[in-house]
């Protein structure tokens, strides 16, 4: 006979705590996914919480900086006569 699963603490502090972690875990497996993303410089602070962000932050303002770029010589290219 299998062994029944016993059912969830029905009271809401531990209703509480199960929720904020599973929600840390959510969070965590997130910024993981994100510290992978984002080029790192390296050091000892590269998986602090606040150095992802911040990385993340700065790639994603030179990533718009590229894309300006290219549109930029993409004009001057349609509009140059051969």
């Amino acid at each position: 006979m299998a062994s029944k699963r016993p059912s969830p603490p029905t009271n809401g502090k531990a209703r509480q705590a199960i929720s904020r972690r599973r929600d840390t875990e959510v969070v965590s497996r997130k910024m993981e996914a994100l510290r992978r993303l984002v080029p790192s410089g390296g050091g000892d602070e590269a998986n602090e919480l606040s150095s992802i962000l911040l990385r993340a932050a700065g790639y994603i303002a030179r990533l718009q900086a590229q894309v300006t770029v290219m549109q930029l010589m993409v004009d001057v290219l349609e509009h140059t006569e051969d």
